[in-house]
Order: C-alpha cells, then sequence, then structure tokens
C-alpha cells in the first residue's frame, strides 16, 4: 500500500502481518473441529437478498417491472408472410420492412427482462429480413429493367422467342427504332 507525501513522491506503508489480531473474524483453530458433520447453509430468506450496486440503507423494495409480451407474435406473423410474398416484390419488401422492425423491437425487449418471447422476435426478424432481402432483389430487378423477356437479344432473336402478342410488344419497345426502320406502316 503506498500513501502520497508532501513532496508528491510515493513512500511504502508496511502493512499489517498476516497472522496480526482482527476485529472483524475470531481466530479458528484448526485442531478444534465440530463433532459432526457440518449443517449445510439453508436458503437465503427474501428479506435479506439485494439487488447489486443497491446500499444497504435504501432498503426500500424495487419496483417490479411489468413484463409485456406482444412482439413476438406479430414479427413471426409478419416474417413469414414476408418470405412467403417476396416473390411478388413489394408484398415481401413491405412486410419484410414491418416484420423486422416488430422483432427488433421485441428482441430488444427481451434482451433487457422485460419480454418473455424472444425466441418468436428473433425468428420473425430472420424470416423478415430474409423476405426483405429476396423482395428487393425481385423489385431492383423488375424497377432497373435486368432480367426482362428479350434483354440482349437482336429483334429477330427476340420475335422468335415470343409467344404471345405480350411479348412480342416487349420485343418492339426494347428494339424500337430498329422495329420502326424495318416496319415503317406497322399498326400501333
Amino acid at each position: 500500500m503506498t500513501a502520497e507525501t508532501n513532496e508528491g513522491r510515493r513512500r511504502v506503508v508496511p502493512m499489517q502481518p498476516v497472522d496480526a489480531p482482527t476485529d472483524v473474524l475470531p481466530r479458528v483453530d484448526a485442531s478444534v473441529r465440530p463433532a459432526g458433520p457440518v449443517p449445510p447453509a439453508g436458503p437465503v430468506p427474501p428479506a435479506a437478498r439485494r439487488p447489486r450496486g443497491r446500499s444497504v440503507e435504501s432498503e426500500a423494495p424495487a419496483e417490479e417491472v411489468e413484463r409485456r409480451n406482444g412482439m413476438g407474435t406479430p414479427a413471426l406473423v409478419l416474417g413469414l408472410l414476408a418470405a412467403g410474398t417476396a416473390w411478388s416484390g413489394w408484398a415481401g419488401v413491405v412486410l419484410g420492412l414491418f416484420g423486422a422492425a416488430a422483432g427488433y423491437l421485441g428482441a430488444r425487449r427481451a434482451w433487457k427482462g422485460l419480454a418473455t418471447d424472444g425466441a418468436l422476435s428473433l425468428g420473425g426478424l430472420a424470416l423478415a429480413s430474409v423476405g426483405l432481402v429476396w423482395g428487393a432483389v425481385v423489385v431492383s430487378q423488375s424497377l432497373f429493367g435486368t432480367g426482362t423477356f428479350g434483354d440482349g437479344l437482336t429483334l429477330d432473336q427476340c420475335l422468335q422467342q415470343a409467344y404471345g402478342a405480350h411479348e412480342m410488344h416487349m420485343c418492339k419497345s426494347q428494339h424500337i427504332t430498329e422495329f420502326n426502320q424495318r416496319f415503317p406502316n406497322a399498326a400501333e
């Protein structure tokens, strides 16, 4: 143990020897043992328990925080719907956003000990994330024109692969300048 001196230097303060008598615990002689087994200590009575960090002076009972469940089930339902409808695009994105938000809020409440449905919340969060990402991929392909019929083909190749009027119209719209040059009198 050290102590500050007036000059700012530290000096060593001698500590008490290990065998020194103390006021806290009585000395126990190792040669004297009680006759028979020592009974185990019983459970601590509720009055003696106290949360960590509280002083002995503040013995007021702690308020029990209300545990509310309610975000786990909606998160799981929205996550299942998001993952199931992600192939359609926007439904997966919208349901995925709401499911991920509900899952995050429920998991956060469960982590803090305010709810008991943390597994449902995490499951909903995972499924909603899958639906959100999958739906975003589907939406991005339709928004940016990737992955549609006739991409990367010439007008002739596109028309050969077209099986209906809708696909022929897609070929025409993708190759409009070439179509107008080859078929100037085509009806709209």
